[in-house]
């Protein structure tokens, strides 16, 4: 039977009442914030660079990581699935707020009775029920845990790509720089041999020297000039990688700035312990992996709510009405408050929550795994990285006194003294040293970055000097 209006006006209150009671005792403690995903995950920083056109401009290490953060597909790729995690996270927040449906629509019914009267009706209805889940022991707040704790992940997961992409960055950048030197180093070695030979064929001509030292000596400068030719090639690959990392074709030209890093700039002051530590405290699987054993504790919390007691509040209104209005209007209305408690499920969340407890034991094994995994990660390139530094500051001794060499070499071979086959030993060997002194030198600089890397940060070298 329709209800009069003064009870109606008493279940409204009442349900204004619960809800007021539904919000103090359901809601988390960070309930009230927005539902913002934007808000949730960090975003990409901005710099004027990023939209910058970069064709005539040289860059320094830093512009150039900058742009390639700004660019690289990888960081849209990254940035995207932190958002779609994001709102994984609205979705469990939202078990917190009332379900709200409305429903209208018009019936229209005939009855007929044979040879008898028939009779039409039109009907048009309206609802509007709420449903509400108002305690649960924990549950709702153990599953937003989860949910918080993979968006954590991958947030981790961000941070180590976009650090995997500032190494890459980096290591393209001195390889760049490296291949540069060692075209350069090709050319001066072209340019010895050259006087070797251009020394070995006048002699020829004079008399003073066999055709055997012309042609040694032209022999060693045609391998010369081939050398050139493949640092040439080497110099484009490199700086096509370097073009595809900033996301320009392969083609596009770079121009860079070459930082200028002494000794006391690249060597690591900390003893091995100290870099265990910080590896251990910022490397972002390493925090990726507690994240997911947080998100297995809070599982154990679901698991075990789901054998505890629900309550729930449910309401509605209607109203009814004989169309064309002949007939009479009617209004109905309820609320009430429920109790679901699972009595037996077939042991079911008994071993749910077994699950859950071994699933949390194995991600404890495997963060120490990893975190094993990890020192000796940090414990081989710091020997890498000492090995580097020992091999450049040879290299700078060996090259002083091979360079000498060489030159006294081919002036004794000049002057009538010496033979051709010591003058291009001399200069094979120069050519090596000088090599390895600029190949050790950049392979020095990225065992740095890659023992930064490892570290699972990235630091200046010097507060004006880029990464």
């Amino acid at each position: 039977m329709p209800l009069e209006a003064t009870k109606l006006e008493k279940m409204y209150r009442i349900l204004t009442v619960l809800t007021i009671l539904g919000m103090m005792a359901g809601f988390p403690a960070k309930a009230s914030d927005p539902f913002d995903v934007e808000d949730t995950v960090e975003k990409l920083p901005i710099n004027s660079i990023c939209s910058a056109d970069i064709s005539q401009k040289k860059l320094r290490l830093a512009e150039v990581i900058n742009f390639a953060l700004c660019n690289n597909p990888q960081t849209k790729q990254t940035f995207m699935n932190a958002l779609a995690s994001a709102s994984e996270l609205g979705q469990a927040k939202a078990d917190y707020l009332p379900s709200i449906d409305l429903t209208a629509g018009i019936k229209q019914s005939e009855s007929r009775v044979r040879h008898g009267a028939h009779t039409d009706s039109s009907l048009a209805s309206a609802g509007l029920s709420l449903d509400w889940l108002l305690f649960d022991f924990g549950g709702r707040e153990a599953s937003t845990e989860m949910v918080r704790q993979s968006l954590n992940a991958v947030l981790l997961t961000r941070s180590d790509t976009l650090q995997s992409l500032i190494f890459d960055v980096t290591e393209a950048y001195y390889r760049l720089f490296a291949a540069e030197e060692e075209y350069r180093n090709s050319q001066a070695t072209r340019e010895a041999a050259m006087s070797a030979y251009e020394a070995a064929a006048k002699r020829y001509e004079l008399g003073l020297a066999a055709l055997s030292d012309k042609l040694q000596a032209e022999t060693a400068y045609s391998e010369a000039r081939l050398t050139v030719t493949q640092a040439e090639e080497a110099l484009s690959l490199t700086e096509g990688a370097l073009a595809v990392l900033l996301n320009f074709p392969p083609n596009q030209k770079v121009q860079l700035i070459e930082e200028a890093y002494s000794i006391e700039d690249i060597d690591v002051a900390e003893e091995i312990e100290d870099l265990f530590k910080v590896a251990l405290d910022k490397r972002a699987d390493i925090s990726s992996k507690k994240a997911e054993i947080k998100r297995s504790e809070a599982n154990i919390d679901l698991q075990k709510a789901q054998n505890a007691p629900s309550f729930a509040v449910s309401a509605g209104l209607s109203a009814t009405d004989e169309l064309p209005g002949s007939g009479p209007r009617t209004y109905g209305g309820n609320i009430g408050l429920s109790m679901t408690v699972p009595l037996f499920t077939g042991f079911k969340n008994q071993y749910k929550i077994s699950q859950a407890r071994y699933q949390l034991e194995r991600s404890k094994a495997e963060l120490q795994q990893m975190e094993n995994a990890v020192q000796t990660e940090i414990w081989n390139t710091f020997q890498n990285f000492k090995t580097a530094k020992k091999t450049y500051e040879i290299s700078l001794t060996m090259f002083a006194s091979a360079d000498q060499n060489a030159k006294v070499a081919l002036g004794a071979y000049r002057a009538g003294k010496g033979s051709i086959l010591t003058v291009l030993d001399t200069q094979s060997k120069l050519a090596n040293v000088r090599t390895t002194r600029s190949n050790s030198y950049y392979a020095l600089l990225i065992a740095r970055t890659n023992l930064i890397r490892k570290m699972g940060m990235i630091n200046p070298f010097q507060s004006n000097k880029g990464f």
